[in-house]
């Protein structure tokens, strides 16, 4: 369907995504782009004369670039530096309070279209009355359950007060595949911008019949965190044509976001994209290294006095312990942990890093003075999560204040402290460990990495996981304890 709706879009529709033709020049208005995109040094870059007082001066100059952009922009966003919570609330407010547009809020999952609700209901108590969410009430959090449609058509009669309650809203809010399955919606109602957040998960068949309906897209993303699930393996996605490659559709598990970044850049497009290079998640020891390994050192903490607020920083003392491995562990930022279990045959369970990883949480729990410290648990077989959980039973923790999970299941959140058990007992489960992408990023340990906010412990074989490069350097930096 998507397809066909595709080739009924003008050519010029078709041209730009297919990236036959670049996105039309933005405007001047006031600063160089070289300097933006390149420069580290912002403060010769003439400030915006609307400056928003919640962003950074980077956040400040993006979204002047965005808003004065032609077709669309795409908007590299690393792990917590506000590209939902700040830049787009303050996109949306911006459309919705200086123009009559029409906008269309997309993400790959609900639990992201969950937080552009959150993120847009802080522009103002009125956004409420002006926004819809398409869905079920069973992928909605119970705090945006008023604002389905299907909650608010219960007290319509017919189809004209249906017409007039859709158009009555000017910001329409759902996943990618509640809208696709609602064309009707696009008689109704056009929509003059779209925002797709979590854009690096979704895949070319799903977005190109939608975007030729909107006069300017915007696409947020992360190509270096996990991809869109693809049960075709790496050489059956392969295009192998000459054509498809030159407009760099090289392979159809990479998503729309990815192949549109990486011809923007290759094509010196540098006024359609940027990067949010100031986070404001994790603590500096442990964004060193996701910087140096997957971000190009581009990644930076946020600055005084925005980031005050952003990242609560726990307070401790040295910690003197019996155990030298777990006073270790809490007095560092970052820390590997090795555990000495092999297997003849690969195993999904591993009794003695569940125990280890019960032992960090007391250890963590009592050390830190915090009523509502956030421990997250990641590993990636679901019979350790089992594992685990027996292991905080025979230890009397509460499980409900731990989250226990697969790295897939984690993208998009963070916890205080992060504790990755990678249950590896025999050097053939390293394939389903590591993911990498084309630029030999491997996208799940970055995800995993950039969880924590204040303490990262790794748990695992390290002579198996030092047969991956990435494992190696990660063991060898911060040492086996």
């Amino acid at each position: 369907r998507n397809l066909f709706a595709f080739m009924q879009a003008p050519k010029e529709k078709r041209d730009l995504l297919l990236t036959l033709t670049p996105p039309s020049a933005i405007l001047d208005f006031g600063f160089s782009i070289d300097d933006l995109n390149d420069s580290t040094d912002k403060s010769k870059i003439q400030n915006p004369k609307s400056k928003i007082e919640e962003m950074t001066d980077e956040q400040n100059l993006i979204f002047q670039k965005i808003i004065h952009s032609k077709d669309y922009f795409l908007l590299w966003g690393p792990p917590g530096t506000g590209k939902t919570s700040v830049m787009l609330k303050h996109l949306v407010g911006y459309f919705f309070n200086n123009t009559e547009q029409n906008i269309l809020l997309l993400a790959y999952t609900n639990r992201a279209v969950d937080e552009i609700c959150e993120a847009i209901e802080n522009i103002g108590a009125t956004i409420k009355n002006n926004y819809l969410r398409i869905g079920s009430r069973f992928g909605t959090d119970e705090r945006f359950h008023d604002q389905l449609l299907d909650k608010k058509i219960e007290a319509i009669n017919n189809r004209k007060e249906l017409v007039e309650l859709i158009q009555n809203h000017r910001i329409i809010v759902g996943t990618v595949a509640s809208i696709s399955g609602k064309p009707e919606l696009f008689q109704l109602k056009k929509f003059d911008r779209v925002f797709i957040d979590e854009a690096s998960q979704i895949l070319e068949p799903q977005l190109i019949g939608l975007l030729p309906k909107v006069n300017h897209f915007t696409l947020i993303g992360d190509h270096k965190q996990l991809p869109a699930v693809v049960q075709q393996s790496s050489e059956d996605s392969a295009t192998n044509d000459s054509d498809l490659e030159s407009i760099g559709l090289k392979n159809t598990r990479n998503s729309f976001f990815e192949r549109l970044y990486r011809r923007a850049l290759e094509n010196k497009w540098d006024w359609a994209y940027s990067i949010l290079s100031h986070q404001g998640r994790m603590h500096a020891d442990i964004m060193q290294f996701p910087s140096e390994m997957f971000y190009e050192n581009k990644l930076r903490i946020l600055p005084e006095p925005i980031g005050k607020h952003q990242t609560k920083m726990l307070t401790s003392l040295l910690l003197m312990h019996e155990n030298k491995i777990v006073a270790n562990v809490v007095n560092n930022r970052v820390s590997f942990i090795h555990i000495n279990t092999l297997s003849i045959t690969p195993k999904k369970m591993n009794e003695d890093e569940a125990k280890e990883i019960a032992k960090l949480v007391l250890a963590f729990t009592d050390h830190y003075d915090e009523k509502n410290l956030s421990i997250g648990i990641i590993t990636p077989f679901r019979a350790q999560i089992a594992t685990i959980k027996n292991a905080l039973k025979e230890q009397n923790i509460a499980e409900e204040a731990i989250t226990i999970d697969t790295v897939e299941r984690y993208q998009g959140g963070a916890r205080d402290i992060i504790l990755i058990s990678l249950c590896i007992t025999h050097k053939r489960q390293l394939t389903s460990l590591v993911s990498l992408s084309e630029e030999g990023v491997d996208r799940k340990l970055n995800v995993a990495l950039t969880r924590a906010k204040q303490h990262l412990v790794v748990v695992g074989n390290a002579e198996i996981l030092n047969e991956s490069i990435i494992y190696k350097e990660f063991i060898t930096r911060y040492g086996v304890v």
